[in-house]
């Protein structure tokens, strides 16, 4: 859906992330995110605006808006103490969100398979969509991408933790993994609690390749 209506200057604090929001905890780490906060402090504030909702039941949500897109810019404004610029959505249903923050993370920093996985699975659980085949036909993407993405959201946490980031985790592999859970699934967990108890982590290509291995780790 498309908005007509002028941004204004929020409290970030009065601004929380989707539910639908599932970027993990380190990409606020990354060197990208900092580049992005340094130009948002040099320029006073976010000059391209984030989107939001209003949310209709303060009482119940101690908050007054829901972040449609712009995380990250919500995110730098509100470490640098700074208003946020946003165009405010005021009637929006949780479908709606999310069709809407699906398209626009296409045309900016991906968000990775396992973050989309998380996200994908969120939606379902919430009831948006009858299907996984509904929700991709709905979304205009390949059925086979969000299956592969799902996978890797239901992975164990043991075995997402064997990689140093669980945005480390590529979309080729969801195959692999699920199919070696489902031969072994003792033997990967076992294989993921070795490689996380490493002092120094293997590449995430290595950590793949160890997981899916059949042999028996030293």
């Amino acid at each position: 859906m498309t908005s007509t209506f002028t941004a204004q200057r929020l409290d970030p604090a009065d601004v929380t992330a989707s539910r639908f929001a599932t970027r993990h905890p380190r990409a606020y780490e990354t060197a990208g995110f900092q580049s992005l906060k340094a130009d948002i402090a040099h320029a006073g504030g976010n000059d391209q605006a984030i989107k939001v909702r209003a949310l209709l039941n303060l009482e119940k949500e101690g908050v007054r808006y829901e972040i449609v897109f712009g995380h990250r810019r919500h995110r730098a404004c509100l470490e640098l103490g700074l208003p946020v610029n946003a165009v405010v959505e005021p009637f929006m249903t949780d479908a709606q969100l999310h069709a809407e923050m699906e398209r626009e993370n296409r045309y900016r920093e991906d968000l990775s398979p396992w973050e989309l996985g998380r996200r994908y699975l969120t939606a379902l659980d919430a009831g948006l969509y009858p299907s996984m085949r509904q929700m991709a036909a709905q979304l205009g993407i390949d059925c086979s991408a969000v299956s592969k993405a799902m996978g890797l959201a239901k992975l164990p946490l043991e075995v997402v933790d064997a990689f140093s980031s669980p945005v480390d985790l590529q979309l080729r592999w969801s195959t692999a993994l699920a199919d070696a859970m489902a031969l072994d699934p003792a033997g990967v967990i076992e294989r993921a609690r070795t490689i996380r108890a490493m002092h120094k982590r293997p590449a995430a290509s290595a950590v793949f390749s160890m997981l899916v291995s059949k042999r028996k780790m030293p």
